[in-house]
């Protein structure tokens, strides 16, 4: 019961606080996190049981699974293919420049190549939805800065998914696995190859009975059993989720039925799961830690705010756009979102980065991702045809 209360509570105090952000157009994710804060509080040790904490840390990485399969089913693969050379010379300069900046820093500092690795991806990756949010807000998604943020971010989306994979093999050590159990590996993709095979067989059968009930069961069935057999495998379950996901947008046969069902599992996602993911972030953010390592979140923001922004705007020689309009599309590459914490709320849980380390990479991601709308919002009122 004193599980459940606190469960409600959080939920509660999340979606308030969530709500207010949302109305000063910020993402919903930053009022989570600091509800997670708030709980983190001193005050509240005595109250939080262990079983709360540790239903928290299930629902948590239940979020997570939900979260990848979300991702893999709208991801606009096809939309690679025609992605302008600006947008991919963009997606190169903001996701190179932050990261080879993280890692000189973090080596400087004498902590280990994997830490400095995960902290140089969660300096290069972009909140693409958050930055998407905010163009269609102002009307401005069709505009040729619009574009480009779109092509440069679904391509960097590509690279979150690979720092992701890195990272969750510094995590299991699926580097030894691959040559100690070579059956396990075969096994899991061919899991894969029979899975992808044989889904549109088992989603038109499934159709037949006009029942959005069962295809949406079967989508979770199916996702569960993928990510299990990631997780047997020690990849880890979020990969087999988004592998789930690009399955399911490759094989669906019905794409009506597929956006009804996308838009359920995103309500009931976002709404109930996704939120004590971020709630969890916050509850392992030490405020305390900004305060007595204040140098190292700043530096830490300035590389990831310098690296994103002057990474973009080196490419302006070689692309079709001024150096106000890459200036504009920096800030935006520069908002930070859930895969960032993804990757930071993973190491921290496999004790891969110091609590220093995982404070500044969150605060860094809050900063930022706050930025932007404000920079835009200036930009409009001084001189909007730059975005055009």
């Amino acid at each position: 019961m004193a599980a459940l209360l606190f469960i409600t509570l959080a939920l509660t105090v999340s979606f308030l606080v969530g709500e207010l952000f949302h109305k000063l157009r910020y993402p919903r994710l930053i009022g989570q996190i600091i509800t997670g804060i708030i709980f983190s509080f001193p005050f509240f040790s005595g109250i939080i049981s262990f079983e709360a904490i540790e239903t928290i840390n299930f629902l948590s990485d239940l979020g997570l699974i939900f979260l990848l399969l979300l991702v893999g089913m709208k991801i606009h693969l096809h939309q690679l293919f025609k992605t302008r050379k600006d947008s991919f010379l963009i997606s190169i300069g903001a996701v190179a420049f932050p990261f080879l900046l993280g890692v000189i820093f973090i080596r400087a500092l004498n902590f280990d190549w994997v830490t400095a690795l995960i902290v140089a991806a969660s300096l290069s990756v972009t909140a693409e939805g958050t930055t998407l949010n905010i163009l269609v807000e102002n009307k401005l998604l069709n505009s040729k800065v619009g574009t480009i943020l779109l092509g440069a971010g679904i391509l960097d989306d590509i690279f979150e998914f690979l720092f992701l994979a890195i990272e969750l093999f510094f995590i299991n050590e699926a580097v030894n696995l691959i040559w100690i159990y070579p059956l396990e590996l075969i096994a899991f993709v061919g899991v894969l190859v029979l899975t992808y095979k044989f889904l549109p067989m088992i989603m038109r059968a499934i159709h037949k009975e006009h029942s959005r009930i069962s295809t949406f069961s079967v989508i979770l069935i199916i996702t569960l059993i993928i990510a299990s057999f990631s997780s047997l495998l020690k990849i880890g379950p979020i990969l087999g989720a988004f592998i789930a996901g690009v399955f399911f947008q490759l094989r669906e046969t019905d794409k009506k039925e597929e956006r009804q069902i996308i838009s359920e599992l995103e309500v009931m996602t976002f709404s109930l799961i996704i939120p004590f993911f971020f709630i969890n972030i916050g509850l392992h953010f030490d405020i305390w830690s900004v305060f007595s390592n204040i140098w190292l979140v700043l530096m830490v923001l300035f590389i990831a705010m310098a690296g994103k922004i002057g990474g973009t705007m080196l490419m302006t020689p070689w692309t079709d756009l001024s150096i106000k309009q890459t200036f504009i599309i920096g800030w935006g590459m520069n908002s930070r979102g859930a895969i960032e914490l993804v990757v930071a709320e993973l190491a921290r849980e496999a004790q891969l980065i110091t609590t220093p380390i995982y404070t500044a990479i969150v605060t860094m991601a809050i900063i930022t991702t706050l930025i932007f709308p404000i920079v835009l919002k200036w930009q409009i009122r001084r001189d909007k045809s730059v975005m055009y």
